[in-house]
């Protein structure tokens, strides 16, 4: 006996043969080797034992009754459970041209009848230690499937959880933009819807002319910060009921530049783009703005978008000091100011989509005084 052979439980051992005879005889010698052994007498039996229980090699006579030897074998090899498993063709027939269609069923390797003792366990062994390889790495990937669908699925937890963070924190930038642009506004007499019109009116204008929807975005949560260096203009001038003097108008005016220096040198794109429509959005197409004086493209384009946004809003709201605008006169003054003050592709834009504007506007409309004093009530009350 071969001391290297596979013992107990070393394999199981599929014989398949219409003889007894040498069902017998196989049985005898392969289980003296330490393998489990089944057997079956035709292709149907054989075909019911590889796949209800599997098989770790099949030896397989050629000539069966019925459902030939190399049926057998094509069946084997297109079931999932014996794609791996070895076949051993064993036959008495030594011909070529049917041991060619036999591997071209799918056999592994031949044994002629009378075949030899030693041959033949050596066979055995090789090919059971083939078909133990294919298990264990089948055991392999699955475990490794397994460990991979874990990961995976902790992986999308902690990728949901950091969304979460980061539109948490996301929300919280917005938010402590917003508040720091009303306070801003609370010193001007504007109103917190100003700055939701005027920030969607700039989205809108991105969108229109193809800007990519995160940039629209950006747009949209840093143009409320365009007036936040008015924080630094005295009340004496900022609150002025009549028109300014030229001294007066000329401290005004730099507030663009204090909203920059406010702004500018954050890491935070929201911040750094509000710093540049902070000291650009009084910019004019024709170079007669502020503080710079800089013409036509040479504006940035967040600036010029802000502008166009910001003077709309303020000549369509009533203020302590104004009433609001017709809307015709609004869009005429517009008109007559695309090619100086305004961006002339930008305004035409602008124009183009006045029904998505006023949807804007009729969104984020004031409150009448009435509700306002109704609203105090009933915060009061509560």
């Amino acid at each position: 006996m071969d001391s290297g052979a596979p013992r107990a439980n070393g394999g199981r051992i599929l014989v398949v043969d219409d003889e007894a005879t040498m069902r017998r005889l196989l049985e005898k010698l392969l289980r003296l080797e330490g393998y489990d052994v089944a057997l079956a007498s035709s292709g149907e039996q054989a075909l019911q034992e590889v796949f209800t229980r599997g098989a770790d090699t099949v030896l397989l006579d050629m000539r069966l009754p019925g459902m030939s030897g190399l049926d057998v074998c094509r069946q084997i090899r297109s079931h999932p459970r014996g794609v791996h498993t070895p076949i051993v063709f064993i036959t008495a027939v030594n011909d070529r041209e049917l041991r060619r269609r036999g591997m071209e069923a799918g056999a592994d390797d031949f044994l002629s009848k009378p075949f030899d003792e030693v041959e033949l366990m050596a066979r055995i062994r090789n090919s059971v230690r083939v078909k133990l390889y294919y298990d264990n790495l089948e055991q392999q990937k699955g475990a490794l499937a397994k460990a991979i669908d874990a990961r995976t699925t902790e992986l999308a937890a902690a990728v949901a959880e950091l969304t979460r963070m980061q539109n948490e924190l996301r929300a919280s930038h917005e938010e402590t933009i917003y508040r720091l642009s009303r306070a801003a506004e609370f010193r001007d007499d504007e109103t917190g819807q100003h700055l939701q019109r005027m920030s969607w009116y700039c989205h809108l204008i991105g969108s229109k002319i193809g800007l990519s929807p995160s940039t629209c975005e950006l747009l949209r949560i840093a143009s409320p910060m365009h007036d936040v260096g008015k924080l630094g203009i005295p009340d004496r001038i900022l609150l002025k009921p009549g028109r300014l003097t030229p001294e007066e108008f000329t401290i005004m005016k730099t507030h663009a530049e204090i909203g920059y220096r406010i702004l500018h040198g954050s890491t935070a794109e929201p911040l750094e783009l509000a710093a540049t429509i902070a000291h650009t959005h009084h910019e004019k197409w024709d170079g007669n703005g502020y503080p710079r004086g800089l013409r036509g493209e040479d504006i940035p384009l967040a600036g010029r978008i802000a502008a166009i946004a910001d003077v709309f809003d303020a000549l369509t709201s009533a203020r302590p000091y104004k009433p609001a605008w017709p809307l015709e006169a609004a869009l005429d003054l517009m008109r007559k100011n695309a090619g100086s003050h305004f961006d002339p592709h930008l305004t035409e834009v602008f124009l183009l989509h006045i029904d998505e504007v006023l949807a804007i506007r009729d969104r984020f409309a004031d409150a009448h005084p009435d509700e306002c004093v109704e609203a105090a009530r009933a915060a009061l009350a509560g």
